[in-house]
């Protein structure tokens, strides 16, 4: 089977408040909201033992801060150890609830290599490069803290009856940091009637698109690509696994949004003339520089998509800046940037357009806003 209903987790002890934080690839630009959280929060969090993209280039130093604290969370039985899968109730500041049920997946059955025909894929495109620097991380401590989600094309709502069904114990109940709104845990030990659910998903899939398909990353795709690839080249015991949340891709409270491009230049006027010319299509678009202005696109949102990363990509290599991927427009307005609106694919078109088409290009939608992304709670032992 490929999810292990009935491994050991880590749930940290006291207020879920005082250790959860975002997924350390939010809030990229803004350090602002990495320091608010440093000065609120107590020590032997989850920001101990992560790195914040947006301290990328204090990598090494910060590498070495997170392995003591680590080390000091593991020695100070920072954890309760639970052996099953943890229901999630999260509630977000946009009143939205979403659903989930934590549990391993066997990276034996995880493949995030274009034309895979794996239970759990990628729905967008891996950039191997970026692995590296993750494998530095996850190496440096013992612990693995997922903000990995999963996405189920579970029409018949055969997982959350399943959960809905099981008998469930209180394992968290609280506020989030952050605006991250409010989230529950409850353990469950059904392992049965949770992998039967798992099955009759994958039996579905093949009536639905003709293979046999349980997942598809929709977010910390790099994160389980990272785990994929340390459990092949460093194996251990224990890291044949990964720790993620499953949620039905048709659930009330997810929502697809796009993510917008904005580039660092110190000639946003070039950057706009040089876009005329290489992107063209039917559709329009809006960029800020930072005031708005109505371009052309193609009118197939991917190709939009390809075409306008291709430019930006170009564009940074000759002249120079940096390209950052932002969510909602208030972002796009930005003082020597140019910002380039998007549209996002729908969630329902998810599943059939990777069946049919391939992974998707980097970056091409986010699950819900900012601050609707996965906390770290759970943690689980890797070494």
């Amino acid at each position: 089977m490929c999810v292990d209903f009935n491994d050991e987790i880590l749930i940290p002890k006291g207020e879920v408040g005082d250790f959860a934080v975002i997924a350390c690839d939010q809030f990229t630009a803004c350090p602002e909201y990495w320091k608010a959280l440093e000065a609120q929060l107590p020590q032997c969090s989850a920001l101990d033992v992560i790195l914040p993209e947006c301290y990328l280039d204090e990598a090494d130093e910060r590498i070495e801060r997170i392995k003591t604290s680590a080390a000091q969370m593991t020695e100070s039985g920072r954890f309760n150890i639970v052996r099953g899968a943890v229901a999630v109730t999260r509630t977000t500041k946009y009143g939205r609830t979403r659903r989930g049920i934590v549990a391993s997946v066997d990276l034996g059955d995880y493949d995030y290599k274009p034309g895979s025909n794996a239970l759990i894929r990628a729905s967008e495109r891996t950039i191997e490069e970026r692995i590296p620097p993750r494998v530095k991380i996850r190496e440096a401590i013992g612990l693995e803290l997922p903000h990995i989600l999963l996405l189920v094309d579970d029409r018949e709502n055969a997982l959350m009856q399943a959960i809905d069904r099981s008998n469930k114990s209180l394992l968290y109940d609280g506020d989030l940091r952050g605006d991250g709104g409010h989230i529950k845990g409850e353990l469950i030990q059904n392992e049965r009637v949770l992998s039967d659910a798992v099955r009759s998903i994958i039996d579905a899939s093949v009536q639905k698109f003709g293979v046999e398909l349980f997942a598809l990353v929709g977010d910390g795709n790099h994160s389980l690509a990272t785990a994929k690839y340390c459990s092949e080249h460093h194996p251990t015991p224990f890291n044949g696994k990964a720790l993620v949340e499953i949620v039905n891709i048709y659930d009330e409270g997810l929502v697809f949004e796009p993510i917008h491009r904005i580039v660092k230049t110190d000639d946003p006027a070039r950057f706009i003339k040089g876009f005329s010319s290489a992107v063209k299509g039917d559709a329009e678009t809006t960029v800020y520089s930072p005031e708005p202005r109505t371009i052309s696109v193609p009118s197939d949102k991917i190709d939009a998509i390809k075409a306008v990363d291709s430019y930006c990509e170009s564009y940074v290599k000759q002249h120079g800046g940096s390209v950052d991927y932002v969510h909602g427009t208030d972002a796009l307005r930005a003082d020597g940037c140019v910002g380039v609106e998007m549209r996002g694919i729908k969630k329902g078109e998810l599943f059939d357009y990777v069946l049919k088409n391939g992974v998707l290009p980097k970056k091409t939608f986010s699950l819900g806003e900012a601050e609707e992304k996965r906390f770290y709670v759970e943690a689980r032992k890797i070494k």
